[in-house]
């Protein structure tokens, strides 16, 4: 379905930017504008192998890729079999355990099987972050940690509620959204999407991409589930 004409329908680009999104950064109505200049965006979802199934959340995005090709876009699936072994802390009270390399191989053995539901196979680049991230020396950590401060990254709900509670922050879940940040500069991408709780690793993304390619990140946050009681 690679090389399908771009559409710039406004109908169908309205459609895209409120049925499931949330919100768009920096605004969805420079989505609108770049999605009416009839230019082909690529446009990532990362999914971390931290269990063997996808779950509910992921189709939302899902949905969201697949409205974009239909629309002759270019979605990207990165599977971060590395961000996986460091453990995002996004919405969490406590570190993630870090996974062992085995047991993300394990749990990934059958994701893009559970993706084909939605997107059909040949549709959709696939990436591993491994492929770059596991090849960062010490020195090129350090200068990507360089492009943000510690100020920014305790700022985080979830980090001050740690705080709050005398609960402990590892170092190494700053490096999260610093690694999965870089992501965006090592494809190139013009757009990610996920779900809101991803937003700030996603903002992430968005200032690096800016700063190390002088590339505008189009952002897109789709609702969560809730259950019927929420």
């Amino acid at each position: 379905m690679f090389g399908k004409k771009v559409t710039t329908d406004e109908q169908k680009i309205r459609d895209l930017l409120t049925r499931r999104i949330e919100a768009v950064f920096p605004s969805k109505e420079e989505a609108e504008k770049r999605l009416k200049e009839g230019k082909e965006l690529r446009v990532y979802l990362g999914i971390d192998p931290t269990g063997p199934d996808l779950h509910l959340g992921h189709t939302i995005p899902l949905l969201f890729l697949k409205q974009l090709l239909e629309l002759g876009h270019k979605p990207v699936l990165l599977i971060g079999d590395f961000t996986a072994r460091i453990g995002d802390p996004s919405g969490k009270e406590t570190a993630r355990k870090p996974l062992t390399e085995k047991e993300v191989k394990d749990n990934m053995k059958n994701y893009l099987g559970q993706v084909y539901k939605i997107l059909s196979r040949g549709s959709f680049e696939v990436k591993y972050n491994s492929s770059w991230l596991s090849k960062m020396t010490l020195e090129d950590v350090v200068g990507l940690a360089s492009n943000a401060t510690v100020q920014q990254m305790i700022a985080r709900d979830m980090f001050q509620e740690r705080i709050k509670n005398e609960k402990p922050i590892g170092v190494h879940e700053f490096l999260y959204p610093l690694m999965q940040g870089y992501d965006s500069v090592a494809m190139k991408v013009d757009g990610e999407v996920g779900g809101n709780d991803q937003t700030y690793n996603m903002l992430v993304g968005r200032d690096l991409e800016k700063k190390l390619l002088n590339k505008d990140k189009l952002v897109f946050t789709t609702r969560l589930l809730v259950d019927a009681e929420s």
